[in-house]
């Protein structure tokens, strides 16, 4: 399998997450067309990254923009972001004439699962049923941005499978994944401060992937924060390329 299938494979996983995430939290809902995918989570609207789009036609995106923006104005949602395919430059120019500023440059990141080493290599204290308002916390406090608790406050993300790992009697690391024909997305995965260093996280994924493998998930993939990259890549990942996410905000009404 070679890396531009392995691309391919993400960006299908990513879709099927931010359109769960969407369709799944209050007054959300989702534009498809074209390859295009427009993801509207009201509930947030200050924030971009779930009022995200995603795209497979560079052409189509482009054609679509101003409508786009029309459709998150009608919307409330005053933030929201393109994320733009490893090297589409001419996307990213267009995007930046068009108002958008870029606001972070995730690595895209893939394996196949049957080369990665997945042997536990301690205990988790697991949560079995992880609540969605958990993960939206723990990833909000591990990132100090307020985002993901108020998206995920009694969220039934359609497809997404959450684990959770406590640490000293409270939730301390969580990760999300989604099967997605033939590949495991990750997503969410988050650690609080107080807990790091102790390979919660790793191990939640090594679980994760020996469950989507025996599921029938082949390959796996993620998009990677500088803080995550360095865990991603000791589990058997690797970097094919860097997104680039371009945010359109206007700026929120006076009080």
């Amino acid at each position: 399998m070679d890396d531009a299938e392995l691309m391919a494979r993400e960006l299908a996983s990513q879709k099927a997450t931010f359109r769960a995430l969407a369709v799944g939290s209050a007054g959300g809902e989702v534009l498809e067309r074209d390859g295009l995918l427009a993801c509207l989570s009201p509930g947030t609207p200050d924030t971009s990254i779930p009022n995200g789009v995603f795209y497979g036609d560079a052409e189509a995106l482009l054609a679509a923009r101003e409508e786009l923006e029309e459709l998150y104005a009608r919307a409330g949602v005053r933030a929201w972001t393109v994320w733009v395919r490893p090297g589409d430059r001419e996307v990213a120019r267009a995007l930046e004439a068009a108002g958008h500023a870029l606001d972070g440059t995730p690595a895209l990141m893939a394996a196949r699962i049957e080369e990665m080493d997945l042997e536990p290599r301690g205990a988790l204290d697991l949560v079995a049923d992880a609540r969605w308002e958990e993960v939206g916390r723990v990833n909000d406090v591990a990132y100090g941005a307020p985002h993901f608790e108020r998206l995920l406050q009694g969220a039934r993300p359609p497809g997404l499978v959450a684990y959770a790992a406590r640490a000293g009697g409270h939730v301390a690391a969580v990760a999300c994944v989604v099967h997605e024909d033939g590949d495991c997305g990750v997503s969410l995965v988050a650690t609080v401060q107080e807990a790091r260093g102790r390979g919660l996280c790793s191990e939640l994924l090594r679980l994760a992937l020996r469950e989507a493998h025996a599921a029938g998930c082949v390959t796996t993939s993620l998009e990677a924060t500088a803080l995550g990259q360095p865990v991603y890549e000791r589990l058997g990942y690797r970097v094919l390329g860097r997104i680039e996410m371009w945010e359109h905000r206007v700026p929120a009404p006076a009080v």
